[in-house]
C-alpha cells in the first residue's frame, strides 16, 4: 500500500513540474481569441440559419406541388 502512495504523490510532483513548463497566453491574448471563436460562431450559425430558411422555403414548394 505505502508503494501505491509513492506513485501517486510522484504523478503528481511530476504534474506540477510539466506545468511549469507550459508557456502561457497573456490576458489579452485569450480575450482575442476568444471574441474571434464567438464572431465566428456567429458567423456559422446565421450562415446554417439561412440555408436551413432556403431548404425549409423549397421544400414546402415540393411538397404543395
Amino acid at each position: 500500500m505505502a508503494g501505491e502512495g509513492r506513485k501517486i504523490v510522484k504523478f503528481f510532483k511530476d504534474i506540477r513540474a510539466e506545468m511549469k513548463k507550459v508557456t502561457w497566453p497573456s490576458r489579452k491574448t485569450v480575450i482575442t481569441y476568444t471574441e474571434i471563436v464567438l464572431i465566428v460562431v456567429a458567423l456559422f450559425t446565421v450562415f446554417i440559419f439561412l440555408i436551413d430558411s432556403v431548404f425549409s422555403y423549397l421544400l414546402k414548394l415540393i411538397i404543395k406541388v
